[in-house]
C-alpha cells in the first residue's frame, strides 16, 4: 500500500513539475493551428459524405504537425514513421475508394495512428521496437494522453509572458467568438428579406444554410482543437508517463498466470475431441465445396452462408481460448511449454481447415452467381483470419515473434489492399467479363437501383459489347432476343443511368477517384 502511495506521489509530482513549464511561442502558434485544424475537422465530418475533405484534413493535420515536432526536435523512430506512413497511406482510400464503409474505417484508422504518431515520436510507448502493447498504446494514445492537459490549455494560448504573438491572436479570437452570437441573430433576422439574400448569393455564392454550418464548425472547433493540442502538451511532458506503464502491464501479466497447464488441457481436449468428430460426421457436406459439387437438398446461398457463420463462430472461440491460453497459463517446465505449443497448433489447424471450407463454399457460391460485395468483404476476412492464425502457429516455432504487432500489421496492409484494389468497380469487372464470356448467366446491375460511381464504366463497356451484339441479330430473331437475359441487362443499365445522371451532381469536396472515373465514363458514352 505503501509502495503504491508513493507511487502516485511521485506522479503528481512529475505532473505538477511539468505544469511549470512555461509554454513558449512554438506552443502558441500550434495551438492556433490546432484551433484551424479542430474547424477542418468539423468541415470534413463526416468524412464518408466528404471523402476529399477528409483527406485534406487528414495530410494537413500529419504534415503540420510533423513541422513543428521537427521544429521541437523530436525523435522520430521507426515505429512513429511506420504509423504515421500507414495513417496517411490508409487515409488515401478516401480518393481511391467509393465505398462509405471503407471511408469510415479509413478515417478512424488515420486519427487514431495519428494519437500514436505523435506519442511515439515524444518516446511515449510503453515499449521500444515491435512492441506487444501496441494496442496498448494506441488506447492509451487516444483515450488518456490527450486528457492529461487540457487544463493547460488556455495558458498555452495565452502564450508565456511578454509573447506578443499570443497575445495579439488570442485578442482577435476572442473578437470573432463574440460576433458570432450577435452575427447569426442578425442574419436571422435579415434573412426575411428576399433582395439581402439574393445579393449574399451573388457575391458568396451563398446558402443560408451555410451560416449554421460555419457556426456550429467554429464552436465545435474549439473542443477539437484542446484534444490536439493537450494530447501534444501531454505528450511532451509525459503527463501520462506513469499512467499503465509498462511494469503494470507486467504485473499484471505475472499475477494472471494461475491456470495450471492439466487444468487448460482437460478443458480443451474435450473441445477438440468435439472438433474431431464433426469434421467426421459432416466430412462430404464440408468437401464438398473442394470437388465443386453442391450437397443435396441445399441452395448455393445457405451453403455458402452457412459456412461462414459457423466460421465465424469457430475463430472467435478459438481465438479466444489460444488468448486465454497465453494470458492465463502457468507453464513450471519446458515439458508443459511444448504440451502448450502443440495445443494451440491443434486449435489453429482445426481453424484453419474450418476457414478451407468456408473459402470453398464461398468461391462455389461465386461461381454461380457472381462477385457482390458482402462476397469480397466476406472472402477478405478470411484471408486476414488464415493469416494471422498461420502467424500463431509460426509463433510456437518461433518464440521470438511477437503476434499482437503481426496480427495487426496484417489488419491494416489487409485493409490499406482492400482500400485501393477497386471495391466495386473491381467486382463489377469480374462480373462483367464472365457475362461476356457465356460463364455467368445473370448480372444485378445494382441491388440498391443506383449504381456504384466505381461501377459506371464496367456498365458503360457492357453495354457497348451488348448494342454490338444487337447488330449482328437478324430482324427475325429479334422477338427470341427480346425474351433474352441480354436485352434484360441492356433495359436495367439504361434505367441505372437515367438514375445515375439524375442524382450525380457533387460539390469538390465530395470527389472521389472513381466519380471522376465515371463522370469520364458518361462523357465518353454520351458522344
Amino acid at each position: 500500500m505503501e509502495q503504491h502511495f508513493n507511487n502516485y506521489e511521485n506522479t503528481f509530482a512529475d505532473v505538477k513539475k511539468s505544469s511549470d513549464r512555461n509554454p513558449d511561442s512554438l506552443d502558441t502558434l500550434w495551438g492556433w493551428i490546432c484551433l484551424i485544424l479542430g474547424y477542418f475537422f468539423c468541415r470534413s465530418f463526416p468524412a464518408f459524405l466528404k471523402p476529399l475533405y477528409g483527406l485534406i484534413f487528414v495530410i494537413l493535420l500529419y504534415l503540420s504537425t510533423t513541422i513543428i515536432l521537427v521544429l521541437k526536435k523530436a525523435k522520430f523512430g521507426k515505429a512513429a514513421i511506420c504509423v504515421a506512413v500507414s495513417g496517411v497511406a490508409v487515409a488515401g482510400s478516401l480518393f481511391l475508394s467509393g465505398n462509405m464503409v471503407i471511408h469510415i474505417f479509413g478515417f478512424c484508422y488515420a486519427f487514431f495512428a495519428y494519437c500514436y504518431y505523435v506519442c511515439a515520436a515524444t518516446e511515449n510507448r510503453l515499449e521500444g521496437g515491435l512492441s506487444s502493447y501496441i494496442l496498448i498504446d494506441f488506447l492509451k494514445a487516444v483515450f488518456v494522453v490527450p486528457f492529461c492537459s487540457i487544463n493547460r490549455t488556455i495558458a498555452v494560448f495565452r502564450g508565456k509572458k511578454g509573447n506578443k504573438f499570443g497575445s495579439i491572436v488570442g485578442r482577435i479570437l476572442v473578437g470573432v467568438l463574440i460576433t458570432v452570437i450577435p452575427t447569426a441573430i442578425v442574419f436571422s433576422l435579415l434573412s426575411f428579406d428576399g433582395g439581402f439574400l439574393r445579393l449574399l448569393s451573388r457575391i458568396f455564392d451563398f446558402k443560408p444554410i451555410d451560416i449554421a454550418k460555419q457556426i456550429a464548425s467554429i464552436i465545435f472547433a474549439i473542443p477539437i482543437g484542446a484534444y490536439l493540442l493537450s494530447l501534444f502538451i501531454s505528450a511532451f511532458d509525459k503527463k501520462a508517463k506513469k499512467i499503465i506503464t509498462l511494469k503494470d502491464c507486467k504485473d499484471k501479466s505475472q499475477k494472471a498466470s494461475i491456470a495450471p497447464v492439466i487444468t487448460v488441457l482437460t478443458a480443451t481436449i474435450p473441445l477438440l475431441f468435439l472438433y474431431i468428430v464433426f469434421f467426421i460426421s459432416q466430412w462430404k457436406y464440408y468437401v464438398s465445396g473442394f470437388f465443386g459439387e453442391l450437397p443435396e437438398n441445399i441452395n448455393y446461398a445457405t451453403y455458402a452462408r452457412d459456412g461462414f457463420f459457423q466460421l465465424l463462430a469457430v475463430s472467435a472461440i478459438n481465438f479466444v481460448i489460444i488468448a486465454a491460453i497465453s494470458f492465463f497459463v502457468k507453464k513450471k517446465n519446458k515439458i508443459e511449454d511444448v504440451l502448450i505449443r502443440i495445443l494451440n497448433i491443434i486449435i489453429c489447424i482445426f481453424t484453419l481447415i474450418l476457414i478451407s471450407t468456408a473459402i470453398s463454399k464461398l468461391v462455389l457460391y461465386i461461381n454461380e452467381y457472381g462477385l457482390t460485395s458482402k462476397r469480397l468483404h466476406a472472402f477478405w476476412f478470411m484471408m486476414v483470419l488464415t493469416l494471422i492464425f498461420i502467424a500463431v502457429i509460426l509463433k510456437q516455432f518461433i518464440v521470438k515473434i511477437k503476434l499482437i504487432p503481426i496480427a495487426f500489421i496484417i489488419s491494416v496492409v489487409m485493409f490499406f489492399v482492400l482500400s485501393v484494389s477497386g471495391g466495386e468497380g473491381a467486382i463489377a469487372k469480374y462480373n462483367v467479363d464472365r457475362y461476356l464470356d457465356g460463364s455467368l448467366d445473370e448480372i444485378i446491375v445494382s441491388d440498391s437501383g443506383k449504381p456504384d460511381d466505381a461501377t459506371i464504366p464496367q456498365y458503360v463497356r457492357l453495354e457497348k459489347e451488348l448494342l454490338k451484339r444487337v447488330e449482328r441479330i437478324p430482324t427475325d430473331k429479334m422477338s427470341e432476343y427480346i425474351a433474352s437475359n441480354d436485352f434484360k441487362t441492356l433495359v436495367e443499365i439504361k434505367f441505372a443511368f437515367e438514375k445515375y445522371s439524375a442524382k450525380s451532381e457533387y460539390n469538390w469536396y465530395e470527389i472521389t477517384l472513381p466519380r471522376l472515373m465515371a463522370k469520364s465514363a458518361m462523357s465518353q458514352r454520351e458522344h
